[in-house]
């Protein structure tokens, strides 16, 4: 069956197509290798995707000097748009057929067939939550040290004036 498009999308999706094929051949993609895949395998993926449809949003129409300048910004948008429903699919567990592949997604509970997010870090060395506890307890110890040696700094320099 025929659709009968009412906005365009089918030249809009194919344009949004040449434009992220485009990408690959930038200078985003030097060496082989784009940033967004090191955010990917850091675990921020999502997050990095989101905060760009963010960024481009609020910058649409004031930068460039006209709307073909502005429409650069929307195709970002949607760009990251479908980045981030990549990363959104990697995470949770979608019907089949939508993905190519889900990786490390969402175990089903058999009693509520709820889904509970698990965790899905990618890299060897993306911490653990107990080592990031870790790692926020010592900031505090570390922060808490700095004041107290700052204070006793601070004691020593005004006995010293005192003195003179």
């Amino acid at each position: 069956m025929a659709v009968d498009y009412k906005f365009n999308e089918k030249l809009l999706v194919e344009e949004i197509m040449d434009y992220i094929n485009s990408t690959y051949g930038a200078h985003y993609g030097a060496n082989g290798l784009q940033s967004s895949e090191v955010i990917v395998d850091r675990g921020r993926g999502l997050d990095f995707f989101l905060g760009n449809i963010d960024k481009y949003n609020g910058r649409y129409g004031s930068k460039g000097d006209s709307p073909d300048d502005y429409r650069k910004d929307l195709m970002k948008i949607v760009h990251y748009g479908i980045l981030s429903l990549y990363e959104h699919d990697r995470r949770y567990r979608v019907p089949d057929g939508l993905v190519e592949r889900v990786p490390d997604g969402l175990v089903e509970e058999e009693s509520s067939k709820k889904t509970q997010p698990i965790d899905n870090r990618r890299s060897i060395n993306d911490p653990t939550p107990e080592e990031w506890d870790l790692v926020n307890r010592k900031q505090k110890e570390l922060t808490q040290e700095l004041i107290d040696n700052r204070l006793i700094i601070e004691r020593c320099e005004r006995t010293q004036v005192k003195m003179k």
